[in-house]
């Protein structure tokens, strides 16, 4: 038996949404199902291909503040942990 070390990632909604948005492009060209790691590793590797992919994916939004964003991951992510410990 092989166990794969996981771990998990914090997203802001408009990240979550573009990747989303990423995933059918995928499902649609590929014709099976996708899942968050298959399209990460798909913009990985375009990104070695095609560095503007990853860089468009990864722009600034206009209008988002990134310190209220990770101020909120962080507090999110806090919670996440101290649910961990309850159970």
């Amino acid at each position: 038996m092989v166990i794969v070390g996981r771990t998990t990632i914090s997203l802001s909604d408009a990240v979550k949404r573009e990747l989303l948005r990423e995933m059918a492009k995928l499902q649609l060209k590929w014709g099976r199902k996708v899942d968050f790691e298959d399209a990460i590793m798909y913009l990985i590797l375009e990104r070695r291909r095609k560095p503007e992919l990853l860089e468009e994916a990864c722009r600034p939004i206009e209008g988002v503040r990134p310190e209220l964003v990770i101020r909120s991951l962080v507090e999110e992510r806090r919670r996440d942990l101290e649910g961990e410990e309850e159970v």
